[in-house]
């Protein structure tokens, strides 16, 4: 058998591994009941395969987001594999898998671009990066940021054989394909939207400026990423330009002012930095149990901090010798550093950092060899110190627990009373969208939204639309409610907008998704109550 066949062997069973892998972790951590599939992931798909026109931000401000890659979770989850909960689990862990296995090439192309064997301190590097924090604990969710990673690293290793031969036959085939993959993953969930521009950063810095072929191929990513955008998110932008005057509504509002709502950015600044050290040191604050800092359950994590060190360490090696860096671990210490800087300024949230955490691993061992010994490179020292990493990173991860549940009978199972057709459904507060799609005859009902985002738009056209529609409704109304003081406020607003009104005849709404591990309880007195005249 040819070595060329036994590498393409060895590759695919290397990538039967990975999905297995993948496929298991995601059965593991049991079925996703987190609040953002809750409030609008699992209703927006629903609304997009229904044309719901009749509703009314009903999952609030993420009414409004790109529906599309919501749509296979949710039309697998109520069709074919209903009663498959595990088998689905197992296929949205796939994803998780598929981002192993790229890491892993990835770092297998940096050590043939480098001129040496993948060996046992490269497995490492790529274990390390693979188990971080957010890539695990975000496996066979329904948030799809470990998706949107696969496409991003997919684009990153098509383009890393350039760095061996700018000018080779057909870069520009993988430039434009690379750039399609960013594009894409851009355009399905614009929280990825810092990615493709630190990518063509990182690829026109490492082909080098002054090089006319670099400037192409880097164009011709830049023109595959904006027409995979356009494409798999133009439609969506256009619809909501015609229904708001803004293709990113309610995103930027600040520049496209729609009259629904203010003219506010609308991103969640929580996380940002909140002072210098933390601009300039925050993966620093991450390796010690914390919450409320990049994300909201508690995680520690100090691969991101170590990956800055070890790219500081590399950029004054190599400094200090007066040599280069090869441009395949320039290619990817710019796009690292530059994503980074994107990310922070525009979000500092960290699950959508997976592209960055997933090659965290890679960028501490290219320092451990920058720095150790020439003599001791090729001996047993450099793998031997890079297990010992791995191990000391594993034993102080804390990975965080996006609320997941045991599996029960059916995906969803939920149980909500009847209500006549024509009735209108107010959820008052969040995560309540979910529920629509559940009730008997759903496809005869309206459903509203109370949300905190209604209240931001008081004085808008929105607020309008909703006091509207709660007034003047020609048939029962019904609200769903929760014992929860978060939700107090959007109580308040029913109020303020349906004065005189009580609710009465409650009926409690029985759902798995509100049923944690260790019996834990998050419906917090779920209940439909119709609301009546005092």
């Amino acid at each position: 058998m040819s070595t060329q066949w036994t590498a393409c062997l060895r590759g695919i069973l290397m990538l039967g591994l990975c999905l297995a892998f993948g496929a298991t972790v995601s059965v593991a951590l049991g079925q996703d009941i987190s609040w953002d599939a809750k409030n609008y992931h699992l209703y927006n798909a629903w609304a997009f395969l229904h044309g719901r026109t009749q509703d009314l931000a009903a999952a609030g401000m993420q009414s409004y987001f790109n529906p599309l890659p919501d749509v296979p979770y949710f039309w697998l989850a109520q069709g074919p594999l209903q009663h498959w909960p595990r088998l689905l689990a197992a296929l949205q862990g796939l994803w998780f898998g598929a981002l192993v296995f790229l890491v892993f090439r990835i770092a297998a192309q940096l050590a043939h671009l480098q001129g040496r064997r993948f060996d046992m301190a490269d497995a490492c590097a790529a274990v390390i990066g693979a188990t971080g924090s957010m890539a695990v604990s975000q496996a066979g969710s329904t948030t799809n940021e470990v998706p949107l990673a696969v496409l991003l690293l997919l684009g990153l290793y098509l383009l890393m054989p350039l760095m061996a031969e700018p000018g080779r036959s057909g870069s520009w085939r993988r430039a434009l394909v690379a750039g399609l993959c960013s594009g894409l993953a851009a355009g399905l969930k614009p929280t990825a939207i810092v990615f493709p521009p630190a990518m063509a950063l990182a690829l026109l810095l490492a082909l080098g400026v002054r090089q006319g072929s670099a400037w192409r191929v880097t164009a011709t990513y830049a023109a595959g990423a904006a027409f995979a955008f356009l494409v798999s998110y133009g439609p969506w932008g256009w619809h909501l330009y015609a229904q708001t005057e803004n293709p990113v509504f309610p995103l930027f509002n600040q520049f496209f002012h729609s009259p629904l709502t203010a003219a506010t950015g609308g991103t969640d600044g929580q996380f940002r930095p909140r002072n210098a050290m933390q601009w300039l040191f925050y993966p620093f604050y991450w390796m010690g149990k914390q919450r409320g800092i990049v994300t909201e359950p508690v995680f520690a994590d100090p691969r991101y901090a170590l990956a800055m060190v070890a790219m500081i360490s590399l950029a004054v090696a190599h400094w200090l010798r007066r040599e280069g860096v090869d441009r395949g671990l320039r290619f990817l210490m710019v796009f690292v550093g530059a994503g980074y800087i994107l990310w922070m300024g525009l979000f500092s949230i960290l699950r959508y950092a997976i592209p960055l955490e997933a090659l965290t691993g890679i960028l501490m061992l290219a320092a451990i060899r920058a720095w150790w010994p020439r003599r001791w490179r090729q001996s047993w020292t450099v793998p031997a110190v890079s297990t010992a990493l791995l191990l000391a990173i594993l034993a102080t991860t804390t990975y965080p627990s996006w609320w997941r549940s045991p599996y029960a009978h059916r995906i969803f199972d939920v149980t909500v009373a009847p209500v006549e057709p024509g009735s209108l459904v107010i959820f008052a507060g969040s995560p309540d969208a979910y529920l629509a799609p559940m009730f008997p005859n759903a496809d005869q009902l309206s459903f509203v939204g109370l949300t905190w985002f209604v209240r931001a738009s008081q004085g808008h056209g929105l607020w309008d639309m909703v006091q509207q529609r709660l007034r003047t409704h020609d048939g029962p109304r019904y609200v769903v409610l929760r014992d929860d003081q978060s939700n107090a406020p959007e109580a308040a607003l029913l109020e303020t907008m349906l004065p005189g009104y009580s609710a009465e005849g409650c009926h409690n709404i029985d759902s798995n998704l509100e049923r944690g591990r260790r019996d834990k309880n998050y419906a917090m007195g779920l209940r439909l109550c119709r609301l009546a005249t005092k």
